[in-house]
């Protein structure tokens, strides 16, 4: 009866940590998405994409200009206001650092993840801005003419739009076709025999 008992608590365990994991995945949807099921955001797989610095200013431009795998909407990750330091969670940053253990040292499905800033569309007053440490998971604030990294989210989920191939295109009319000059044929032969 012990060992029924303890099989019960580990199996409970178990489901337990499988519906957390189930519950919030980081999710490659190729093509250099990621998307974040928990958060509801889509990421580019590359955390500097633009390839260098810039300033806040330059970088919400940079991301409200973005045109990626035919997506438009880009912007800044947000922040949450209400915390600064460490620990700061409820921001998207600060999730995917603390909750999804990304981290310049470990970067996941993610690549170009800088042991640095990055910028958040957030802006604290007129001269600084929210910002995000991915060496150290510290959120505090900059002014805005500083260089910081900037890394692209769009809401939602995201995948690479499909383009048919044209093989399969093809089969398809092809198939199309053969069926309807059967099914004509088909009509002809029953009405000729009335």
């Amino acid at each position: 009866m012990k060992n029924f008992g303890i099989s019960i608590a580990l199996a409970a365990t178990l489901v337990f940590v499988c519906a957390t994991l189930a519950n919030a995945e980081l999710l490659d949807r190729g093509g250099g998405l990621i998307y974040d099921d928990a958060l509801d955001i889509t990421w580019l797989q590359n955390a500097n994409y633009p390839g260098n610095t810039m300033t806040w200013l330059e970088a919400d431009d940079w991301a409200a200009s973005l045109v990626f795998q035919g997506f438009d909407d880009w912007r800044l990750p947000a922040t949450d206001i209400s915390c600064s330091d460490y620990k700061c969670t409820g921001n998207e940053m600060g999730h995917l650092f603390y909750t999804d253990g990304i981290t310049s040292d470990t970067m996941g499905v993610f690549s170009n993840v800088k042991p640095s800033m990055y910028w958040s569309s957030t802006e604290y007053d007129d001269l600084t801005a929210w910002r995000f440490n991915f060496k150290y998971g510290s959120q505090g604030t900059s002014a805005k003419d500083l260089t910081r990294y900037a890394w692209a989210v769009r809401d939602g989920d995201s995948s690479v739009p499909v383009a048919p191939e044209p093989v399969s295109s093809a089969l398809f009319l092809i198939g199309g076709a053969t069926l309807t000059a059967r099914c004509w044929s088909r009509k002809k032969a029953g009405r000729s025999s009335i």
